[in-house]
Formats: C-alpha cells, structure tokens, sequence
C-alpha cells in the first residue's frame, strides 16, 4: 500500500505591538511601530505578541498555527513547518 502524500507548508511569524493602556490604540506590527515612535516599545505599557500563521492549501486563506488541532488534514508541526496530508 503506497503512502499518503504530504504537503509541507511554511509558517510564518508577525510580531505585533499592543497598547495595554489604551484598548482603541490600533495593533501594529513590530516594524511599524518602530518606524512610526522611533524609540524601542515601554515594557509596561506595550505588549509584543509572536502571531504564528499559515496559508491553508484548500482555500489560501490564513490560518493561525493554534488552530492545526482541529484541522481535517493536520499531521504535525516541525520547527518551522506544518505538515498536512496532501488529499483527504
């Protein structure tokens, strides 16, 4: 019986910058905050958040990497890759 072919599928990370004080502060990634305050982020004030997301091959919509548990097609996860079955 021949195996199942797998697809694998990179993760990407965005580091995102939130405003604890301020909840209608809009979230900004790392580098746009950066570039906009010109200065490093107040530990208490801003909160950066690792976002680990990847592009699900059935419809190329992103999917968080939190989510690969509920997934028909899920396998595992490997450093910086999911891996999936390629068919149903």
């Amino acid at each position: 019986m021949p195996a199942e072919a797998t697809v694998k599928v990179p993760i990407r990370r965005v580091s995102i910058v939130i405003d604890v004080e301020d909840p209608l502060t809009p979230v900004m990634t790392l580098e746009e905050f950066k570039r906009i305050s010109k200065k490093e982020s107040d530990s208490r004030r801003y909160r950066v958040v690792a976002v680990e997301m990847f592009t699900c091959p059935d419809d190329q919509q992103p999917m968080l990497v939190t989510e690969c548990k509920g997934y028909r097609r899920f396998i595992r996860r490997n450093a910086e890759f999911v891996y999936l079955w390629e068919t149903e």
